[in-house]
């Protein structure tokens, strides 16, 4: 018998969800998440001080996040 082949079918929230990730990661250009930033610490009256703390907030999530990045990258590199 023929070893069967696994048919993955993601759903279209899956599909979403990957194509907004998919963008987000490949912006290169000047309306990029780290250009923005960027340009707001350059100029930075554009934000109040409470924006400010908002954002920082913030990106403490996404430090928190990054061992968590590092292990996926590495244990895709393993694969």
């Amino acid at each position: 018998m023929a070893a069967e082949k696994e048919l993955k079918i993601l759903s279209q929230s899956d599909l979403d969800d990957l194509l907004r990730i998919n963008e987000f990661i490949g912006q290169q250009d000047e309306n990029s998440l780290v250009s923005e930033l960027k340009r707001a610490i350059l100029d930075s009256g554009k934000l109040e001080l409470g924006q400010w703390k908002s954002l920082r907030d913030h990106i403490r999530e996404i430090e928190e996040l990054i061992p968590h990045i590092d292990l996926i990258i590495k244990l895709k590199k393993e694969n």
